[in-house]
């Protein structure tokens, strides 16, 4: 088993209901899997353009596998809304 936490900033904690959620995957679990536990668990359909995802600081498009990136555990990913300013 792997553990990771999924942080939600600004208005994505607001839209979930919570700061952060700890998820316990199988070990050899990717990216595409824990898209599907974050649709179960919180109703959050990813990737999409509202939604910005990080994965140990990096964006999800920036990851050399895409979606099937392997995860391990003390992985950390951020979910936020795109921020615009001058």
């Amino acid at each position: 088993m792997i553990t990771l936490r999924v942080k939600y900033l600004t208005t994505m904690r607001d839209r979930v209901g919570v700061d952060e959620d700890e998820v316990v995957l199988q070990q050899g679990a990717s990216l595409r899997d824990l898209v599907r536990y974050l649709e179960q668990k919180r109703g959050l359909l990813l990737p999409r353009a509202d939604i910005i995802a990080t994965l140990n600081g990096k964006g999800w498009e920036q990851a050399s596998q895409g979606l099937d990136t392997p995860l391990q555990t003390g992985d950390i990913v951020h979910l936020f809304p795109p921020i615009a300013g001058g």
